[in-house]
């Protein structure tokens, strides 16, 4: 049952009242019409010219002056029954009018919010469990058609958004548990041994003394990307160059140790954006790049704009990302999404799937950027 405040109850006044308004004002119009047409004084003289009556027959008579008057009277008389009798249908006509404006008023106000009770039934339908639901409103280009079409792009980035998150956290915990298990399995070890040294201690705490280097690390980055997503953290104007340049030079003795080579080719790209953040990403993705190239290659560093957008990017020959798309990339591939993300932008791979070679891409959008990042490589020889 609709209630009187719904949408679809004002509209059908609305509609109702238009109708019923533009009909009645023609119905006026022709009892108007009608009723000066019945007193006009050609309507009272019609038949009499100078009192003759013609007859069936032919014969024309002249009336006498004295019944003139009563002819007229009756004239008179007939006149008001006519108009009554149009008044009468006129009134009648009025409450027709009246029922079909509503029922006309109720159909139209009813087809008009059929695609806003469809998208009211899918949204209620959907739960954050579950956002691959879509509205797909078919029809003309119109603006609930577009309106649908916006919700959709909405349930569309929620549905990634918590796919994303979802994934954060299985890669969070799995990439925690392994250095926890390997700590505490050396304290077991240890100390289940009735017979262990000074020196299989001492080995047992450089193995904990990594890990734990390691679990520090990997809260480190946690906490720059909560902060992040909190909005706890200060975005400043900052020039992704400066942070690739630095970057590079800070790898390469680590590079060296593995004959890999660092190769800066940043390029002026001013955003705005959180300054530890983007460092502790882009060292992710230099981390992951140094450990997967191979002796004797090189990796390059680079930042830029593409089509308005700034990028910060990392490419290696290395053995590239996994083939299946449910494969695991690693905590920090999914700090690095998370850092993107929350500046508005996203991360991006170029590699071809199985080969060797990777390019990991941070895009981040610049001031009153609209639109989907570019979906090319932005390092031109590859």
């Amino acid at each position: 049952m609709q209630s009187w405040q719904s949408i679809r109850f004002r509209l059908s006044v609305q509609y109702s009242a238009l109708v019923f308004g533009l009909g009645g004002a023609l119905l006026g119009l022709v009892y108007l019409a009608v009723r000066r047409g019945v007193y006009s004084d050609e309507m009272m003289t019609h038949l009499w010219e100078g009192r003759q009556v013609a007859l069936e027959s032919g014969r024309v008579f002249e009336l006498p002056a004295y019944q003139e008057v009563e002819i007229r009277a009756i004239e008179s008389i007939y006149a008001d029954i006519v108009l009554s009798q149009v008044t009468s249908f006129t009134l009648i006509a009025f409450g027709i009018l009246f029922l079909l404006s509503i029922v006309v008023g109720w159909i139209m106000s009813g087809r008009v919010l059929k695609p806003v009770g469809e998208i009211t039934t899918v949204a209620r339908e959907i739960q954050a469990s579950d956002l691959s639901r879509r509205i797909a409103l078919q029809g003309p280009e119109d603006e609930l058609k577009r309106l649908a079409d916006t919700f959709d792009e909405m349930l569309e980035r929620l549905d990634s958004a918590f796919s994303s998150q979802r994934q954060f956290l299985a890669d969070t915990s799995h990439d925690l548990r392994t250095p926890l298990t390997i700590i505490r399995s050396n304290v077991e070890l240890v100390a289940d041994d009735p017979v262990a040294g000074l020196e299989e201690w001492r080995e047992a705490g450089n193995v904990i003394r990594r890990n734990a280097e390691k679990m520090s690390k990997m809260i480190q980055d946690l906490l720059a990307t909560a902060r992040l997503q909190t909005g706890r953290a200060q975005s400043v104007t900052l020039d992704l160059a400066e942070i690739a340049q630095a970057k590079a030079s800070d790898f390469a003795s680590v590079a060296a140790e593995k004959s890999v080579e660092i190769e800066s080719r940043a390029d002026e790209a001013i955003v705005m954006g959180v300054d530890i953040a983007l460092d502790r990403a882009l060292s992710n993705l230099v981390d992951n790049a140094v450990r997967a190239a191979p002796s004797g290659s090189s990796v390059v560093v680079g930042s830029g704009v593409v089509d308005g957008w700034a990028w910060l990017g990392v490419r290696d020959s290395g053995h590239g990302l996994p083939d299946a798309p449910g494969d695991r990339v690693g905590l920090g591939l999914s700090i690095v999404t998370q850092i993107a993300e929350g500046h508005g932008g996203a991360l991006a791979s170029f590699s071809g799937k199985g080969k060797p070679g990777t390019t990991m891409v941070m895009w981040i959008p610049r001031q009153d950027q609209a639109g989907a990042p570019p979906e090319v490589s932005p390092f031109t020889d590859t």
